[in-house]
């Protein structure tokens, strides 16, 4: 239950909002900015709902004062449909969100939900960074998370670290498996050893072998000298083997061998080279698939998949999104000697409903090409790459790459439609009864209909349900 501010010079107002919002939060209310910047003084409250036009001090007074004195709660305007240029202000000035009477209560109690969330990801993430601060998380993991999902797979390769078990870690490309795996075997007894990766994707066939078991000298038509492969330098430690499953069929029954013996042969020579080595495979396909399709040995598969874990995708943990910006951010600022940027509540949200194809690794390139251009020090959403632009386009139907003017008449006209529909809509689509209500001439309403393309007929069937707008 959040505590909540309802500050408002219309006691009708008040008392609506505490009608609204009393059953699932505490709601206390003040009937100026005077009055309500002293409660802000002496109570702590999570969200502030601010009218903007008040005698005495307004809305816009009472917000910069707040962002003033640093108090961290989320400000949510409340002003009427033709107040776009005071509703611009309030943004620019810190507001969190506003809404526009008259408004429904399921609209109200949406915003106040999605402040609040936005809220108490941002209370996370502050929290993250003074436990990073304190170096209560180690920030060598670089394993930054919130989620449920994401703590059972690390609580899963605690459990496997002290162990010699081979851990297979599966998941989409950059979900961070390379991490997971440095992850494990740090906190192993092999901690203190080497970790010698092996990219399976990114050596060429022909020099894989040699690469992964090594050569004698004249073993073929180059080797002008003994070379030691990535396996024995990975005795007393630890191998990981990414992009498993790009592995040729051919080495696989050889890599199944030295699974199962610990032991390797160099090529061109005769001496079985005993290894000490703790394995870990990861892969971006389905290994399981590629058994039955034949191009995985499926003897392999099960000697490597002895421990197995998925990272979930980073849509599939919005929760971990804010954190993992938040902690991007200040490493990047850090990295450039700069203040680290701030985003907007627009680019916060979108962020959220962002699917994200290139997961945390895309998340990252997408903060570093932020911080060096330095675009800001605020983001806003037109800072964001096409494609994101295209889902902040599916979520809100407005066009962001449209210029400033075009945007803003785009935004008033949507609100026009918006307070015409619903008069219609209370009047049973009586358009001279909604023409009265709105004080407008019958023909100019009419003129709003068709340029808006509105269907009066659709609202013709009843009114509002008493107490449905506030």
């Amino acid at each position: 239950m959040a505590r909540i501010l309802c500050i408002d010079d219309e006691a009708s107002v008040l008392e609506s909002y505490r009608m609204a919002l009393e059953d699932q939060h505490e709601v206390v209310t003040a009937p100026d900015g005077e009055t309500g910047l002293r409660l802000l003084g002496s109570r702590g409250f999570d969200l502030v709902l601010l009218d903007i036009n008040m005698p005495g001090r307004s809305g816009i007074d009472v917000l910069e004062e707040i962002r003033a004195r640093e108090i961290g709660v989320a400000v949510v305007m409340v002003t009427v449909h033709q107040e776009i240029e005071k509703v611009v202000e309030a943004m620019r000035a810190g507001a969190s969100d506003y809404v526009a009477k008259p408004f429904k209560v399921s609209e109200l109690r949406h915003a106040i939900e999605r402040n609040l969330h936005i809220l108490e990801l941002e209370q996370r993430a502050h929290s993250l960074e003074a436990r990073l601060r304190a170096k209560e998380i180690e920030q060598s993991d670089r394993i930054i998370f919130e989620s449920r999902s994401m703590r059972s797979v690390l609580e899963t390769l605690e459990k496997a670290a002290p162990t010699d078990s081979s851990v297979l870690i599966q998941g989409e490309s950059g979900t961070g498996k390379e991490l997971a795996a440095q992850f494990v075997h740090r906190i192993s007894p092999r901690g203190e050893g080497p970790l010698v990766t092996v990219n399976c994707a990114a050596i060429p066939d022909n020099l894989l072998e040699s690469q992964l078991f090594g050569h004698e000298k004249g073993a073929f038509s180059g080797a002008s000298e003994r070379k030691t492969g990535l396996f024995e330098l990975a005795h007393k430690g630890t191998a990981f083997l990414d992009e498993i499953g790009t592995l040729p069929f051919d080495l696989q029954a050889k890599l199944l061998r030295t699974l199962e013996s610990g032991v390797i042969e160099r090529i061109g020579g005769t001496k079985q080279i005993q290894l000490d080595v703790r394995w870990i495979a990861a892969t971006n396909r389905d290994l399981a698939r590629l058994v039955e399709e034949g191009q995985f040995r499926e003897d392999l598969y099960y000697r490597l998949n002895v421990i197995a874990v998925t990272l979930p995708p980073l849509r599939e943990r919005p929760e971990d999104i804010l954190v993992l910006t938040r902690y991007l951010l200040n490493e990047l600022a850090a990295d450039l000697k700069r203040r680290p940027l701030q985003m907007s509540t627009e680019v916060l949200e979108l962020f959220q409903v962002y699917e994200w194809p290139g997961n945390v690794r895309e998340l990252r390139n997408l903060i570093e090409r932020l911080s060096v251009l330095e675009a800001g020090p605020v983001i806003e959403v037109t800072h964001l790459p096409p494609e994101m632009l295209d889902a902040y386009r599916a979520r809100t139907g407005l066009d962001i790459n449209k210029d400033t003017e075009s945007r803003y008449k785009e935004a008033v006209e949507e609100f026009r439609r918006s307070y015409i529909v619903r008069s219609l809509r209370a009047t049973g689509g009586n358009q001279a009864e909604a023409a009265r209500r709105l004080g407008l001439h019958r023909n100019t309403l009419i003129h709003h209909i068709r340029s808006l393309e509105i269907r009066p007929e659709e609202y013709a069937s009843g009114g509002l349900s008493s107490g449905e707008e506030l």
